[in-house]
């Protein structure tokens, strides 16, 4: 099968299999073997017996017991002595080569200095370095060879070592199969003694399953990347994220963020967090002699993975509630998703286009001055068409400036009460600014998913993302406070042409707040406090008012829903209260603005 690059994923996963190719075959303590290097090498016409002259008498190779061992621990001087019976001479005269030998020590080991598969000819070197000339490939292979296009044949006998020690292109089926036969040497499960030793210790994968999972075709040393190498137990995970996007907010929720992909996708494992860095990562749930399906990657119940942190009594910082995706409520204030999949989203989004309905009919009672005779349809048609005409009418100049002015910046708000503009761009402003920040966040997450400015600003724990929100959320609450107080001394007086206050929802805009800070620091407090979520200085100080944050636990889904409760209470309550404005208001200015009578004036 060969690679299909046609879609990005799998360019990407071309190209890293082709550099992880590289990379692994130049690697010192690989188990392939570069073999255009080693024919150039010193040792180029030796046969692999002639060093390895214990290997054909083994009785288990590879023997799973030698992987995790060093270069040095299979190291004999006495092979390199056989060959170069000049060095222990020289070395008790005090010279290796051109050096002068003050500590024989450091000369024990040829593999501190040689490598013996690729090591050039010491006199080839010297004569380039006498001409001050570099010792390249082409000039290496023109000292005994024409052009060639081709390295010659190895014997029948170096090419059985070759049949598993040569090199394997990752992206290629023959190379991938070659490859992962070799893992599956020690960690298949047909019963071999090399599988036999490993499933003592690990568990072992099963073929047939593992046929079904979703990097079947791929090579293990495409996430194993260091499984070629001596010292095999100290592996380091190739990161999923190098082939495959992140999910967007809808899937993972800001709150994940910080969770390792195979805490969730991984068969047979136990989440567990890192003290230092509060990062969720995995455990294998270790089964000796039994088939693992930890590779399979096929979990078709949602609820399965995320049950495996949010439990009861989890120490993992997770809510016991499995708690729905942020949609359209949250959008005012947080990066969310055009979705309304819970139940509280959709009640209040029905009553409030319940209510938008109410008050077009009640718009259609009166009487348009343009056309007073028309019936309620007719109406509605006229108005619609006025409407569609604002967007359509090519003066996109005026009513731009209008929404900019009258709209964002509240200029005839501004005219008319300066200490109303304050106060009431004090609550206006941080709710624009938030709105468009999720909105940036949201859609840059979708557009460039590679680029961590846009994740920065999904992730509530990131410096500026912590200390803005807690900011802009102290802005509103000075600005529900300021409107109470401003309220009660002015004993309900007002600037003429200006709604009345609204207390009701003005309570509500302050609720959400508040509970908003306390979800914060419980937040803060379930994550174990991380380095930087003090910049959000407000629900970091509430967060170390708990006292025991395990506690938290079972609370913090009940706190979520009174947060989102309120929040869906006031977007209920919005068509049918004095802050309707906010709605209409801009629909009116930009109508007006649009059509030619207004056009005219100006």
């Amino acid at each position: 099968m060969k690679p299909n690059c046609h879609t990005p994923r799998k360019l990407l996963f071309c190209l890293f299999a082709l550099g992880f190719f590289f990379l692994t075959t130049q690697a010192d303590a690989s188990w392939l073997l570069d073999t255009e290097k080693f024919h150039m090498s010193v040792h180029g016409q030796t046969s692999c017996q002639e060093c390895h002259e214990n290997i054909a008498g083994a009785a288990l190779h590879p023997n799973p017991r030698d992987v995790n061992k060093k270069t040095v621990d299979f190291f004999d001087t006495e092979t390199c002595f056989s060959c170069h019976d000049e060095v222990p001479d020289n070395l008790e005269n005090g010279i290796h080569g051109d050096t002068k030998v003050k500590d024989r020590e450091k000369f024990a080991s040829c593999l501190n200095c040689h490598q013996p598969h690729y090591q050039k000819s010491v006199a080839l070197n010297r004569e380039h370095s006498q001409q001050n000339k570099p010792t390249t490939e082409k000039a290496a292979c023109g000292n005994c060879h024409e052009k060639e296009s081709a390295i010659p044949p190895f014997s029948q006998e170096d090419q059985q070592c070759l049949t598993c020690h040569g090199p394997a292109d990752p992206g290629r089926e023959e190379g991938g199969k070659r490859i992962t036969g070799l893992c599956f040497h020690c960690h298949g499960d047909s019963g071999t003694e090399a599988q036999n030793i490993t499933g003592s210790t690990i568990p072992q994968i099963d073929k047939n399953s593992y046929r079904n999972s979703p990097h079947a075709e791929m090579p293990c040393t495409v996430c194993h990347t260091s499984s070629t190498r001596f010292s095999h137990k100290e592996q380091k995970l190739f990161s999923c994220t190098n082939c495959h996007l992140p999910h967007n907010e809808k899937v993972t929720h800001d709150a994940h963020s910080n969770i390792s992909c195979e805490a969730c996708h991984l068969k047979e494992i136990e989440p567990v967090k890192d003290r230092e860095t509060g990062r969720i990562l995995w455990k294998t749930l270790r089964k000796p002699g039994e088939p693992s399906t930890l590779h399979q990657m096929t979990l078709t119940d949602k609820g399965v993975s995320c049950r495996r942190c949010h439990f009861p009594g989890n120490r993992l910082g997770a809510p016991a509630m499995i708690l729905p995706a942020k949609g359209l409520l949250c959008m005012p204030c947080h990066v969310a998703t055009f979705s309304a999949g819970d139940a509280t989203t959709v009640v209040a989004l029905i009553v409030f286009f319940a209510g938008i309905l109410f008050f077009i009919l009640w718009i259609l009672t009166g009487a348009i001055p343009d056309s007073p005779n028309l019936n309620p349809f007719s109406k509605f048609v006229v108005l619609l068409s006025r409407a569609l005409g604002t967007v359509f009418s090519g003066k996109i100049l005026p009513i731009s400036k209008v929404i900019f002015t009258d709209v964002l910046c509240q200029r005839r708000l501004f005219r008319r009460s300066r200490v109303r503009w304050f106060i009431h761009g004090l609550i206006f402003f941080p709710f624009v600014f938030r709105f468009f920040w999720g909105i940036i966040a949201l859609t840059g997450s979708l557009w460039k998913p590679q680029w961590s400015l846009f994740w920065a600003m999904v992730n509530k724990d990131t410096p500026i993302t912590a200390f803005l929100f807690d900011i802009t959320g102290i802005m509103i609450l000075i600005g529900v406070g300021l409107a109470f107080f401003r309220r009660l001394k002015e004993y309900g007086s007002r600037a003429s042409g200006l709604p009345g206050q609204d207390r009701f929802a003005l309570g509500l805009i302050g609720s959400i707040v508040v509970v908003g800070f306390i979800l914060e620091g419980m937040r803060i407090a379930l994550a174990g406090y991380p380095p930087e979520s003090g910049y959000a200085f407000i629900g970091y100080a509430i967060g170390m008012l708990f006292s025991a944050p395990n506690g938290l636990v079972e609370v913090y889904g009940f706190v979520w829903y009174i947060h989102a409760i309120l929040t869906g209470a006031f977007v209920a309550y919005l068509p049918f209260s004095k802050l309707f404005h906010m709605i209409i208001g801009p629909v009116v200015l930009a109508m007006n603005a649009g059509s030619p009578h207004e056009s005219e004036k100006k």
